[in-house]
């Protein structure tokens, strides 16, 4: 489904064009003959993304509340959310191109407001008087329109603030994540892990659970030293003598010079961090120099979140587009969560401001036992890319991705897709229309698993609504 969204200070009724009807799919051939045999239920398919739903392990969970130490719990739980909501509002820092832009809308808000043609009218000293109050004025409303960014520095008790807050998250993030890299690529044993901007760990604690007896060497990179702390003491299970349970765990403040290959590389909830855009493309290309297998990039499911791993994601795949002489050993594509290496439909489009995103179920951390856990929901953004050329024989990834929830509703489902061939698509699934294999598939799949069958060209049909309903169900 492509749609176009109008301003709405004009009041225009929004157009959109629905391709719901007369859409051929083919459900997985092999996939296919397994349902039709009961071999396999829809709601095993292929394409489902588990886990749905993620908790800290009863290890990790005391450990995190032992490193608090002496710390008054109170303080640190208030903290830890104030934080968190500090994060998940972050954006990056603005360009000067962005900061000019601003500029040129104020001063022509400025001039209605004190015509330059007054100066005319004024003595010198009056005119003076009157261009420095004009500059303040300038000044002033930029300072409010513009982004204050700067970077967060962590040292011991932010640290800590950070485990509380952040931990079970990220972690729940992370997890989803390489559970899905596994799951697509079950012959991966990655030997070496590079975590750049590594935190407290998060990402060392998935794919220490799922690629333990593999993974022989641990590097873990992030400018504060107490962060890296504060990681070492968790692996100790917060106690500072015990000996730690992974093998060759290494930390540094600083990216290595040596061109080491890692086969599994991770960039989590770090591009916010980097200064500019030159300064997250310098990164970039020195982390997919020493990747040899899978790249993840994570970052907050923010529309500002989204644009970074996806400015990321193109910045990796065109960096061998226009020269004489490609470097094969940059040649990469994408894993997930696109099913093509495009540009990302939600974000080609300006008028929508839709980030692409998905959710996972997690349990934060209660340092308190009078707070009983709860669920919360993680909106996160990422991309998982491979090194060398896209597979032409694996159909399976060319799967459409659903990417809001799925609609079940009476003898149908409605499912919002990402296709192969970079373009959002809505499409109703019915027993009637595609039968029952493919409706059964659809109705058990949810926000961020795949579909898997190929589907057809669909017949535009256009119409224009103001119905609020509709425009939600685009949202």
């Amino acid at each position: 489904m492509q749609f176009t969204r109008s301003n709405p200070a004009k009041q225009i009724p929004l157009r959109f064009y629905r391709y719901t009807s007369k859409i051929a799919v083919d459900v997985e051939p092999s996939l296919l003959a397994d349902l039709e045999q009961a071999n396999i239920k829809p709601r095993k398919h292929p394409g489902i993304i588990k886990p749905n739903h993620v908790e800290l392990s009863s290890q990790l969970t005391g450990t995190l509340k032992r490193i608090v130490g002496d710390h008054p719990v109170k303080k640190v739980e208030r903290d830890s959310i104030l934080l968190n909501r500090y994060i998940q509002s972050r954006h990056p820092p603005p360009t000067q191109t962005e900061i000019e832009n601003k500029r040129q809308l104020i001063i022509e808000e400025v001039n209605a407001k004190m015509p330059l043609e007054r100066l005319a009218t004024l003595s010198e000293e009056e005119q003076s008087r009157w261009q420095r109050k004009r500059e303040l004025e300038i000044n002033k409303r930029l300072g409010q329109r513009t982004y204050a960014w700067k970077r967060i520095d962590y040292g011991a008790y932010e640290a800590i603030v950070y485990a509380i807050g952040r931990g079970a998250q990220e972690y729940a993030v992370l997890r989803r994540i390489l559970v899905e890299l596994q799951q697509r690529d079950p012959a991966f044993q990655p030997r070496s892990f590079f975590d750049f901007g590594s935190g407290i760990g998060t990402g060392m604690w998935a794919a220490s659970e799922l690629w333990r007896d593999s993974i022989f060497e641990y590097y873990n990179v992030d400018r504060s030293r107490e962060m890296n702390d504060i990681s070492e003491l968790i692996l100790r299970e917060g106690h500072e003598n015990k000996q730690v349970a992974l093998r060759n765990v290494f930390y540094r403040q600083f990216l290595p010079a040596i061109d080491t290959k890692y086969d599994l590389v991770i960039l989590s909830h770090t591009l916010f961090e980097l200064g500019d855009r030159n300064q997250r493309e310098e990164v970039l290309l020195n982390l997919w120099r020493k990747c040899d297998g899978y790249m993840v990039i994570a970052e907050e499911g923010t529309r500002r979140g989204s644009e970074l791993v996806n400015e990321a994601r193109r910045f990796l795949l065109k960096i061998n587009k226009g020269k004489q002489k490609p470097d094969e050993e940059l040649e990469g594509h994408t894993v997930a969560p696109c099913p093509h290496d495009l540009r990302c439909p939600r974000l080609s489009d300006l008028a929508d401001r839709t980030p692409c995103n998905f959710q996972i179920s997690y349990t934060p951390l209660r340092l308190t036992s009078d707070a009983a856990p709860d669920r919360k929901i993680s909106l996160y953004s990422y991309a998982i890319l491979k090194k060398g050329p896209a597979p032409t024989e694996d159909a399976s990834r060319q799967w459409p991705r659903i990417v809001r929830p799925t609609l079940v509703r009476s003898k149908h489902a409605i499912c919002r897709l990402c296709t192969e061939a970079g373009k959002l698509q809505e499409v109703i699934f019915t027993k009637a229309k595609h039968g029952k294999h493919a409706y059964g598939c659809a109705k058990v799949s949810r926000w961020g698993d795949r579909l898997p069958m190929m589907l057809g060209e669909p017949q535009q049909k256009s119409s224009d609504t103001s119905s609020s309903t509709e425009q939600s169900d685009l949202a």
